[in-house]
């Protein structure tokens, strides 16, 4: 059960617990706790996780369908913890969250929705239901800020935390990197379908490119004999890692699973090749509702394909070393790249962070409902 005073938070992957730890340690010194859904990241900052992200990384629509009595019992648990609180605050993870909102409206509690849906991706359905039931949403890229302006939703661009709360390490240069980075998910599921790729487009990579270095960034959510396993399957030499960040910054090139890696990778100044693969059901009925040419965020931010996308069937280990390749010598692709990353830290930058959300929780509280 929740208090008078408390607030209610959902972060449900690995991302959005590390970006919730920042808000949760900036409402230190408020009366009442912050309860709910997150990871270690969160309960290290002082919150009271009742529920692991962990015990529900699924990935796709299969997955999710798989686990739908679990997940029905975490919705019921989580709406009894926001019917006695004074705020709901959603991170990422709309597959719940929206849900959730539409809970907390109902029951008058104010919605603060931070790091929001990618609206630009699903399509304007998204956006109504939102303006139905979230009270302030606080953006983290720049161009998401008119959108849900021009729908009547209070928004607020706070800066991408990337930069402004757990800002990244200054890019090393060049001739301090080696070897090719491997991050092939955050989620055991997808890392079983994609990391298997990956390796055999490492030993593909090897054949030309005798001792060539190969690091996977091993995810805290995704147990180390799911590496292992798949290392040995492969018959390829590959080093395992925890600290992502330092296996991409040192490294010449990335090969790298779609999602908020391809952005630390480009911030990191680490060109990269973007591949997803899930499975056949998965896919066909997500290009049935995602509606943009490209699926890296790091490409949706620049506007057009500058890391290249090698997805589904495309993704093959032969199609992934070709396009890996280039990027380890210092010719022309690789500068390309390179170049284009270099402005996106100042285009993420500008906002106060977790602190400002922080503020707008509080104010949200002071005055229960929309600021």
């Amino acid at each position: 059960m929740t208090a008078p005073g408390d607030i209610v938070l959902c972060a449900g992957e690995l991302s959005g617990d590390l970006h919730a730890a920042h808000v949760v340690t900036a409402l230190g010194g408020l009366p009442g706790r912050v309860v709910g859904m997150a990871g270690d990241r969160c309960s290290d900052a002082g919150m009271d996780v009742r529920f692991h992200h962990r015990d529900y990384a699924v990935i796709g629509f299969t997955g999710v369908l798989a686990g739908l009595p679990r997940f029905l019992r975490l919705e019921r648990a989580m709406k009894s913890l926001i019917d006695r609180a004074a705020l709901f605050v959603a991170v990422d993870y709309p597959g719940l969250n929206l849900r959730l909102c539409a809970h907390a409206r109902a029951r008058g509690v104010p919605v603060l929705y931070y790091i929001a849906p990618q609206v630009w991706a699903w399509g304007r359905g998204r956006v109504d239901r939102m303006q139905r039931t979230v009270d302030r949403v606080a953006v983290v890229l720049p161009f998401e800020t008119e959108i849900y302006r021009s729908a009547g939703i209070p928004v607020e661009f706070v800066g991408h935390p990337f930069v402004v709360d757990h800002e990244l390490p200054v890019p090393e240069p060049p001739d301090r990197r080696d070897g090719v980075a491997i991050l092939p998910g955050s989620r055991a599921s997808e890392v079983r379908h994609i990391l298997p790729v990956l390796l055999d487009a490492a030993r593909d990579l090897e054949a030309v490119r005798p001792n060539t270095r190969f690091v996977i960034a091993r995810s805290p959510a995704v147990a180390a004999d799911v590496y292992e396993t798949a290392i040995r399957r492969a018959g390829v030499r590959a080093e395992v890692e925890a600290d992502a960040v330092l296996v991409l910054n040192r490294s010449r090139a990335a090969m790298v699973a779609s999602g908020t890696a391809t952005l630390q990778s480009a911030l990191l100044e680490t060109p990269l090749v973007i591949v997803y693969r899930t499975s056949a059901l998965n896919y066909a009925l997500a290009r049935r509702v995602v509606k943009i040419p490209n699926v890296g965020l790091v490409n949706v931010l620049l506007g057009e394909q500058v890391a290249r996308e090698l997805v589904q069937d495309r993704a093959t280990p032969r199609a992934i070393a070709a396009a890996v390749q280039p990027l380890l010598d210092d010719g022309g692709a690789r500068r390309a790249m390179v170049d284009r990353f270099r402005g996106l830290r100042g285009s993420l930058g500008g906002g106060r962070g977790a602190v400002r959300v922080a503020e707008l929780a509080r104010e949200l509280m002071a005055r229960g409902g929309t600021a």
